[in-house]
C-alpha cells in the first residue's frame, strides 16, 4: 500500500498548504513581495514558465462555514433531568437509530443501525474511547458510566470521515459528564448541586453532590461524587430477578484553564467503581468493575483567523473487571472460578479546521489524524482465559475533508486512511478448523485501507436541509475475534478456536435525509425541529461466530465442538428509517422518535445462544408529552416506549429461534420547583407493571413498576 500512503500524504499536505498558498496568491495580486528568506528572487521567478492563473481567494473572519450533514442526535442535561434516568440504557430512550442490549448488568452495550460489539460503535466518555469487552453470554462491548454524572450525549450514525471515526462503522457516541458550566450558572463564581433519590422495587437509594469554582478569569475547577445501592428487582410478574443488584460509587474532577480568549485547556478524570450481579443464562455471577478515564483537551481558535481552529486531545482509559462464578454447570464441574480482565486504552487525536472564500465559493477544510492502542490482559486461576484473550491492537488513521458551498448547495468530499496491527497468542486445543495447528501459537497481523465519502446537501430555505451521502468504512478485527482459544469452563469438549486469517470488515453505505428547525410556528418563541433519514449499508467480510463439530478426543465419546470467528461470504446488510420530531413552547413540550431497522446475514450466525447479535427490534418508538404549568414551576409528563416482536437467529440443531413479543410501556414523570434552589421530582416507570423483554438478545426480563422520588438542589453565587 505504498502508493496509497503517498496519495494520502499528498492529499493531507495539499490541505495543509492550501491556505498558505491562497494567502501568497492574494498578496501577489496586492503587489506585496514574498517574505525574506524564501529563497526566491524576482529574477529566478521570471525565468520560470508563466504561472497558471488561479481564482482570487479571500480570507475573512466572518465566513459562514459550509456544513456537512450526517444523521445525528443530541440529548441535553435538561432532557435527562425531565425523566430522571436511573439506568444507563434509559438515557438512550428516544434516540433514533440507537438501541441497547439488556443483560441485567449496569453495562451500556450500544447498537446503532443494528451494528454493535467489538468497536463497530465508538462509545466515548468525554472523548475517550471505551473499548472494554468481556466474552460471555452477553454483549461483546461494555461501557460503564454513572447516569447521575452525565450532562448529555451526542450521536453520529453511520461512518464518520473525520475525528473519532477510526474503526467505527456503525457510528460514534460521546457521553459528556458534568463540567463547571453545568454546576455554576453563567456569570456566577461558584456553585453547588446535589441530588437524592429513593424508590420502590428494591431500589435502596442514590445520591450525588457536585461543586465548582471559577477561581479567577483563567482557571476553574469542578468535582462531583455519586453513590447508589439497589437490590434484585422484580419483573412485571412480581418475580424477583436474581443477581441484578448494584453497589456503585463514582466521581469526577475537572480543571479548565483559559489563558486567553482564543485558547482553552481542559483536564479531567472520571472514576467508576461498581459491584453487581449478572443473572443472564441462569448462571450466578458477581462482577467488580473499576473504570478510570483521564483526558486532556486543548483548543486554539485565534480571533480573526479563519484558517486555524486547532483541536488536540489525549486520553487514557483503564478498565478492570473481576468476575467470580461459583460453579459452571455442564457435563463436568469446574472449580470456583475467578477471572480478572484488564484493558488499557491510550489514544491521541489532532485536527484543524480552515475556512476560506474563493469568489462565491465557501470552503471548509477539516484535516488531522488519530491513534489509539488497546492492551488486553486476562488472568484466571483455573486457566480458562481464552474466551477473552490477552493481546494488543493499535489502530491509527489520517483524514482530509473538503466542503465547497455555493448558494444553497454544499458538496463535500472526504477520504480517510486507516491502518491497524494486532499481536498476541495462546494455545489452540482443536486443530483442523482454521489454519492454526494445535499447540502454542502467536499472531502478528495488520492491514490498511482508504475510505472515501461524498455528501451533497441542499438548503432550499432557511432552516431546511436535504442531503445524501455515500461512503466506505473499515473495521479491523478485535483481539478476541482473532485470538479466541482454549476451552469453555466446565465443558472440556467445547473449544474456542483462533483465526488469525480474519480480514477487516468493509462497509459500503448510502444515506438520504432531511433536517429542519423553525421558530415561532404555533406561538411566539416556540420551536419545532425534525431530522430523519433512510440508510442502506452493505458489510463485506462481516465477522460472525461459527459452530463446528469434529471427532471426539482420544478416550472420549463426546464429539469435539468448537466456536471460531470467521468472515461471512457475501454481503451482510442493514437498512431502515430513523427519525425524530420535537416541539417546544412555553406551555408544551413533545417529541416522537421512530426507528425501523432490518438486518440480514448471508448465512447463519451460530453464536451458540440461538441469537443473532445484530438484531434489535424491527420497529422501536418513543413518544413524550409534557406541560409547563404554574409559571414554569410545575412540569408534568408522560412517556411511551414501544418495540416490535424480535426473533433471534434459528438454531443450527433445531431450526427454532428465540422469539420475544412486542411491548408498549408507559412512564410518568413530574417535578415542582419549590424555590429557586430546591426542586422535588417523582417518576413511575412501567406504570402498567408489564412483564417484557427488550429484545431477543435480552436473557432476563426488564423491571416492573418502579416509583422514584427525590430532591434536586442547585446554588450559584
Amino acid at each position: 500500500m505504498v502508493t496509497l500512503r503517498r496519495i494520502l500524504c499528498l492529499s493531507c499536505a495539499t490541505a495543509l498548504l492550501a491556505p498558505a498558498a491562497a494567502v501568497r496568491a492574494a498578496s501577489a495580486r496586492d503587489g506585496t513581495t514574498a517574505p525574506a528568506g524564501t529563497g526566491h528572487s524576482t529574477a529566478s521567478i521570471r525565468s520560470n514558465p508563466p504561472a497558471i492563473a488561479l481564482p482570487t481567494v479571500r480570507v475573512g473572519g466572518n465566513i459562514r462555514p459550509a456544513t456537512v450533514p450526517q444523521a445525528s442526535a443530541s440529548v441535553s442535561r435538561q432532557d435527562m433531568l425531565r425523566v430522571q434516568p436511573n439506568e444507563p440504557y434509559a438515557i438512550l430512550t428516544g434516540v433514533p437509530g440507537v438501541f441497547f442490549q439488556n443483560d441485567g448488568t449496569p453495562a451500556l452495550s450500544v447498537s446503532i443501525r443494528g451494528m454493535q460489539d467489538f468497536g463497530r460503535v465508538n462509545v466515548m466518555i468525554d472523548g475517550a474511547r471505551q473499548n472494554f469487552q468481556e466474552s460471555g453470554h452477553g454483549a461483546n462491548g461494555s461501557v460503564y458510566v454513572d447516569p447521575a454524572l452525565l450532562a448529555g450525549l451526542d450521536v453520529r450514525r453511520g461512518t464518520v470521515s473525520t475525528g473519532d471515526g477510526a474503526g467505527a462503522t456503525g457510528g460514534v457516541m460521546n457521553l459528556h459528564t458534568l463540567d463547571v458550566g453545568d454546576i455554576v450558572e453563567t456569570g456566577k463564581r461558584y456553585g453547588v448541586t446535589a441530588r437524592a433519590l429513593g424508590g420502590t422495587n428494591n431500589y435502596d437509594g442514590s445520591g450525588m453532590i457536585g461543586a465548582a469554582d471559577r477561581i479567577n478569569r483563567w482557571i476553574s475547577i469542578g468535582a462531583a461524587f455519586s453513590m447508589r445501592s439497589s437490590g434484585d428487582y422484580e419483573d412485571g410478574n412480581g418475580d424477583r430477578v436474581a443477581h441484578t443488584f448494584q453497589r456503585l460509587q463514582s466521581g469526577l474532577f475537572k480543571i479548565d484553564i483559559t489563558p486567553g480568549a482564543d485558547q482553552s485547556l481542559r483536564l479531567g478524570t472520571v472514576i467508576y467503581h461498581n459491584q453487581f450481579g449478572v443473572g443472564s443464562e441462569g448462571i450466578a455471577t458477581a462482577d467488580t468493575v473499576q473504570n478510570n478515564t483521564g483526558n486532556i483537551e486543548y483548543r486554539y481558535t485565534p480571533k480573526g483567523n479563519p484558517l486555524v481552529a486547532l483541536h488536540v486531545k489525549g486520553y487514557v482509559v483503564s478498565t478492570g473487571m473481576t468476575n467470580y462464578t461459583p460453579s459452571f454447570q455442564g457435563v463436568t464441574m469446574a472449580a470456583a472460578d475467578r477471572t480478572r480482565y484488564g484493558l488499557t486504552t491510550l489514544g491521541f487525536e489532532a485536527d484543524n479546521n480552515s475556512r476560506l472564500l474563493a469568489g462565491p465559493i465557501r470552503i471548509a477544510l477539516d484535516y488531522g489524524g488519530e491513534y489509539y492502542h488497546d492492551q488486553v490482559t486476562t488472568t484466571d486461576q483455573t486457566g480458562y482465559t481464552g474466551a477473552t484473550p490477552s493481546g494488543g491492537r493499535a489502530v491509527g488513521g489520517a483524514f482530509t475533508q473538503a466542503t465547497l458551498g455555493w448558494k444553497i448547495v454544499d458538496l463535500t468530499g472526504a477520504i480517510r486512511y486507516d491502518t491497524y496491527h494486532l499481536s498476541g497468542g495462546g494455545t489452540n486445543e482443536a486443530s483442523g478448523f482454521t489454519q492454526v495447528p494445535a499447540g502454542r501459537f502467536h499472531v502478528g497481523r495488520g492491514a490498511d485501507a482508504a475510505s472515501p465519502k461524498v455528501t451533497l446537501a441542499v438548503h432550499p430555505t432557511p432552516g431546511l436541509q436535504v442531503y445524501a451521502n455515500y461512503g466506505l468504512g473499515f473495521r479491523p478485527p478485535a483481539t478476541t475475534e482473532t485470538l479466541y482459544s482454549g476451552s469453555h469452563p466446565g465443558l472440556g469438549f467445547l473449544k474456542f478456536i483462533p483465526n488469525p486469517a480474519l480480514e477487516p470488515e468493509r462497509t459500503y453505505g448510502w444515506e438520504a435525509g432531511s433536517k429542519f428547525h423553525f421558530r415561532d410556528v404555533l406561538s411566539a418563541h416556540d420551536s419545532v425541529e425534525f431530522n430523519g433519514d433512510y440508510f442502506d449499508t452493505r458489510i463485506r467480510n462481516y465477522i460472525g461466530q461459527t459452530l463446528v463439530t469434529g471427532a471426539p478426543a482420544p478416550g472420549s465419546y463426546i464429539p469435539t465442538m468448537g466456536y471460531f470467528f470467521q468472515n461471512m461470504p457475501g454481503n451482510t446488510r442493514t437498512s431502515g428509517f430513523e427519525g425524530q420530531i420535537r416541539y417546544e413552547s412555553a406551555l408544551v413540550f413533545a417529541s416522537l422518535s421512530y426507528t425501523n431497522t432490518t438486518t440480514k446475514l448471508p448465512m447463519m450466525d451460530y453464536t451458540g445462544y440461538d441469537q443473532l447479535v445484530t438484531t434489535p427490534p424491527r420497529s422501536v418508538m418513543a413518544a413524550t408529552l409534557g406541560f409547563h404549568l404554574l409559571q414554569d414551576r410545575l412540569t408534568l409528563g408522560v412517556r411511551s416506549r414501544a418495540g416490535s416482536e424480535t426473533r433471534g437467529q434459528p438454531s443450527a440443531e433445531t431450526g427454532m429461534a428465540q422469539v420475544r413479543p412486542g411491548y408498549v410501556i408507559f412512564d410518568l414523570f413530574g417535578s415542582y420547583q419549590m424555590t429557586k434552589r430546591l426542586q422535588i421530582f417523582a417518576s413511575a416507570d412501567n406504570v402498567a407493571n408489564r412483564a417484557y423483554y427488550a429484545d431477543a438478545l435480552s436473557s432476563i426480563p426488564n423491571q416492573g413498576l418502579a416509583v422514584m422520588a427525590g430532591l434536586n438542589f442547585a446554588l450559584s453565587r
